[in-house]
């Protein structure tokens, strides 16, 4: 699977709780308000439309569908258009359907995807100080009416042999776009388009989204 489908990491990474806003405070100050925020973010529903940059290609491919994550880690990327696909990522499982038919990948044994999930899950925990030993983690905050930048740079192989960097930019409580550079330079952007981060979901939406049959109830 390659990177450029890979979009672990980025598909729903900084969508922020709508009480978090960019404040002129310092860079470590941000950082750690930016994590307090995923940390409550219940759930997210949101629409995006992708732009993939191809050196092979003189014309970026897009996309346009919507992301749903539930905890915990619970993931659904739905593209709608120009072909219909989906990627379903629980704790335990990655599932990937097209018109082709649908693959499962078991994580345990894919130890060259398992970092992306597990940074994933880091991220929207809210978990600085386990994205940090991954990642050099720097945040450029916001300068007046301009917006704020969080570059995510890997240390170690093996997100380091594919990702050149992941940068996400918004303005006061919304992220914008997220964009992501591999070694090759090729290049995918994702902008946000609408977005729900107190979404929570019903055991019968975990079922139909996710795959995921929901816990009997204890007696």
């Amino acid at each position: 699977m390659s990177f450029g489908r890979c979009w672990l990491l980025v598909c729903i990474a900084l969508l922020v709780p709508g009480d978090l806003a960019a404040q002129p405070a310092a860079a470590k100050t941000e950082l750690s308000q930016l994590m307090a925020a995923f940390s409550r973010m219940p759930g997210l529903e949101a629409r995006f439309v992708e732009e993939k940059r191809l050196g092979m290609l003189a014309r970026p491919l897009t996309s346009q569908g919507r992301l749903y994550f539930a905890r915990p880690g619970l993931l659904l990327r739905r593209v709608e258009q120009p072909r219909a696909s989906e990627v379903i990522i629980t704790p335990d499982e990655l599932k990937v359907k097209d018109a082709s038919g649908e693959q499962r990948i078991d994580l345990a044994s894919r130890p060259d995807v398992r970092p992306f999930v597990e940074s994933l899950t880091w991220l929207l925990a809210g978990d600085e100080k386990a994205l940090a030993s991954v990642y050099k983690i720097e945040l450029t905050p916001a300068q007046a009416d301009g917006p704020w930048q969080l570059t995510l740079t890997p240390k170690a192989d093996p997100l380091a042999h594919l990702l050149a960097h992941i940068r996400i930019i918004g303005k006061g409580l919304a992220v914008t776009e997220i964009q992501v550079r591999e070694k090759g330079g090729d290049e995918t952007i994702t902008r946000i388009v609408e977005a729900n981060p107190a979404r929570k979901f019903t055991a019968s939406e975990t079922s139909s989204l996710f795959g995921v049959k929901p816990k009997p109830s204890a007696k």
